[in-house]
């Protein structure tokens, strides 16, 4: 194979890769709202949203954020319409994350929940 095949076919491979942390894919409108603020908060190192699953029942129209602790720093589950996990490393304490997301004046119309997910715990 001659070298600039194989350049080709690396720099192809590179355009093709998806970037991770702060590049949103797909959010739901709810997890929208939260990711926003998230991104404005100091130490929080990488935002990585998940899958989407949507709900067969009817809601009734109460939003929930349910944080998930774990050893990177924590995942969140935000149900609104449809639920979607968001991940969430940080450099700080993840509850000090979570104590500036419960008062920031955007999502005042949350309901929040926390447990925990550690190994050993």
């Amino acid at each position: 194979m001659h070298i600039f095949n194989v350049c080709m076919i690396m720099y192809t491979f590179y355009i093709h890769m998806k970037k991770r942390g702060k590049e949103h894919t797909t959010l739901t409108e709810t997890a929208t709202e939260v990711v926003r603020v998230l991104e404005r908060i100091d130490g929080v190192k990488m935002i990585a949203p998940g899958e989407i699953k949507t709900n067969s029942r009817k809601g009734s129209g109460t939003r929930f954020i349910t944080v998930v602790y774990t050893t990177a720093g924590f995942e969140l589950i935000i149900s609104g319409q449809s639920v979607q996990k968001v991940a969430v490393h940080t450099n700080i304490e993840p509850k000090l994350v979570i104590k500036e997301l419960k008062k920031h004046k955007r999502l005042t119309h949350f309901t929040f929940k926390e447990r925990e997910r550690k190994p050993g715990v």
